[in-house]
C-alpha cells in the first residue's frame, strides 16, 4: 500500500488557486527528483559554507531580487522569520511586532529572549485587520529603545501597507525594519509593485513556494547589507535542518531562472485576466474585496483575487470545490485565490465560468466582534512561554496569565498572548466560539502560567 501516493494522486487534476505556486507544473519540464536528491559532497556544496552551485545560485537570486545577499531556506519562511527577530535584537532587546504577526515571529522572540511590544491593529467594518502607517510611527516614538520593527506585507488577502516612509522613520530613530514578505516573492517581477527591500527594509523573507514555482517549504531570506550575512547564517543554523533539501534549493534556483525569463510578461498577462474577472464580478452577484478596502490607504497585489460572497465564504468555497476548483482559503464572507506566473489566463476563465454557474444566494454572514484592547502585560513572552504551566478550564481562566497565544479565526488576531492577563471578555469570546473557530485552546482549557 502507498497511502500517501494515492492521496496525492487523488488531489491532482483539479483547478488549483492555492499553494504551492508551481501549480503542479515544473517550470522547465518534468524531472526525476529522486535521481537528483543528494547531500553535501565534494562535488556538490554546503548551504552553510557555500562555494559552488549554491553560492552561485544565491548570488543570482540576490541580483534578481535587489538584495545584497540571499540565503536559501528549506524549512519555509518560518526559519527566516526566526532569524529576522534576532538579527538586530539581542537578549533583552525590544522589537515592535504586529498583533497579527505569524506565530513564528513570536517563537523567534521566545528563542532569542527578545522583548515584544505590540503594534495595534485597525479593523474595517467587514473584518479586515490591517496596520496604519501612523500607528507604526507612533509606536516607534512610544518605544524609542526598540531595536527593530517587524511588519508583514502583503498579507493573505494581498493587502500591502506602504512602508517606504516607515523604513525612513525607523532608520532615523536608529531602528531596523524587517518584513515578513512570505506572500510577495513575485514582487521583484511585478510591474508597478516594489518588494520590501526596494522600500527600504533591512531584511525580508519571501516564500518561494507560495507565489513562485518552488517546491513546498522553499523560501529566501534577503539582506540589504552584506555585513549581516555571517550573523544571519549563525542564527539560521540554530533552527534550520543541517540536512537541507538539495532538490528544494534547486527549485528555488529554477523559480528565479523561470521568472527572469518569463515572469514579468506572465504576471502582467495574469493581472490583466484577473482584472477582467474583477470587473465582471458585480454582474455575477459578487464583489471585489480589494475595491471595498480602498479607503484604508493600503495598496493591493493585482494577482491576488479576493471575492466577497453574499452566501458567505464557506458556502462559496464549498460550491467551487464541487466544480473542481480549489481556493486557498476562506473566511466568514470572502474566498481568497492565489494566482502565480504558472497560472495561464485560461485558469482565470475557468474560475469565471464556475462562478457563473453558482447562484449567489443571500446567506447568513455573522457579524464579527470588534478587536479587544491589548490585555495587561505581566510577563515577557519568553518568561511566560518557558515558565511552568498548566491547562486551566476556560471558566477559571480570568485573572490568570496566559502561556500561549489564543484567539478566534476569523479574524486570526490573538485575543491573548503569552505573558498577558486573561480578562473575562477574552474568556467569554473563547467560550462562545466553536472549536474550529478557535486557536490556542486545547479542548476547553487554556495553558496558563502556574503561579
Amino acid at each position: 500500500m502507498r497511502p500517501m501516493y494515492d492521496m496525492l494522486r487523488a488531489a491532482g487534476g483539479r483547478t488549483s488557486f492555492h499553494m504551492p505556486g508551481h501549480k503542479g507544473r515544473a517550470p522547465f519540464g518534468p524531472v526525476d527528483l529522486y535521481a537528483l536528491d543528494t547531500t553535501e559532497l565534494p562535488i556538490t556544496d554546503d548551504l552553510y559554507a557555500p562555494e559552488r552551485g549554491i553560492a552561485q545560485a544565491q548570488t543570482l537570486y540576490a541580483k534578481a531580487a535587489g538584495a545584497a545577499r540571499t540565503l536559501f531556506l528549506t524549512n519555509g519562511s518560518t526559519s527566516g522569520i526566526h532569524v529576522m527577530t534576532q538579527l538586530y535584537c539581542g537578549e533583552g532587546d525590544t522589537i515592535l511586532l504586529p498583533r497579527n504577526a505569524h506565530l513564528s515571529a513570536v517563537n523567534g522572540c521566545i528563542m532569542g529572549g527578545v522583548k515584544v511590544r505590540w503594534l495595534p491593529l485597525s479593523m474595517t467594518a467587514d473584518g479586515l485587520c490591517y496596520m496604519k502607517e501612523g500607528d507604526v510611527i507612533a509606536a516607534m516614538d512610544a518605544h524609542p529603545g526598540a531595536k527593530a520593527v517587524f511588519l508583514a506585507r502583503p498579507d493573505y488577502y494581498g493587502c500591502m501597507l506602504p512602508i517606504k516612509r516607515i523604513a525612513e522613520a525607523a532608520h532615523a530613530r536608529g531602528m531596523r525594519l524587517v518584513v515578513d514578505e512570505a506572500h510577495g516573492a513575485h514582487l521583484p517581477w511585478m510591474a508597478g509593485a516594489a518588494s520590501a527591500g526596494a522600500c527600504g527594509a533591512d531584511a525580508w523573507v519571501q516564500s518561494v513556494h507560495k507565489t513562485l514555482p518552488g517546491l513546498t517549504g522553499t523560501a529566501v531570506l534577503q539582506l540589504r547589507d552584506a555585513a549581516d550575512q555571517p550573523k544571519a547564517l549563525r542564527l539560521l543554523r540554530r533552527g534550520q535542518s543541517s540536512s537541507p533539501s538539495f532538490v528544494g534549493m534547486m527549485s528555488i534556483d529554477d523559480a528565479r531562472a523561470y521568472m527572469e525569463e518569463n515572469g514579468m510578461a506572465r504576471l502582467a498577462e495574469l493581472a490583466t485576466a484577473v482584472e477582467h474577472l474583477r470587473r465582471e464580478l458585480p454582474s455575477l452577484g459578487y464583489r471585489d474585496a480589494h475595491a471595498m478596502w480602498r479607503e484604508t490607504g493600503l495598496t493591493f497585489d493585482p494577482t491576488r483575487l479576493v471575492i466577497d460572497a453574499p452566501q458567505g465564504g464557506p458556502a462559496l468555497a464549498e460550491a467551487l470545490r464541487k466544480c473542481g476548483v480549489d481556493a486557498e482559503m476562506y473566511d466568514h464572507r470572502r474566498v481568497v485565490f492565489i494566482l502565480t506566473a504558472m497560472d495561464a489566463p485560461q485558469e482565470v476563465q475557468r474560475l469565471a465560468a464556475a462562478l457563473r454557474e453558482i447562484p449567489p444566494a443571500q446567506g447568513h454572514i455573522p457579524a464579527l466582534p470588534m478587536l479587544t484592547p491589548i490585555p495587561e502585560r505581566v510577563l515577557e513572552v519568553r518568561e511566560a512561554a518557558m515558565a511552568a504551566c498548566e491547562g486551566v478550564a476556560l471558566d477559571a481562566c480570568a485573572g490568570r496569565v496566559a502561556a500561549v497565544s489564543a484567539g478566534l479565526y476569523p479574524p486570526g488576531v490573538p485575543l491573548i498572548c503569552p505573558g498577558e492577563r486573561v480578562t473575562q471578555e477574552v474568556v467569554d469570546r473563547l467560550k462562545n466560539a466553536r472549536n474550529q473557530e478557535r486557536f490556542g485552546v486545547e479542548g476547553d482549557t487554556l495553558l496558563c502560567v502556574n503561579v
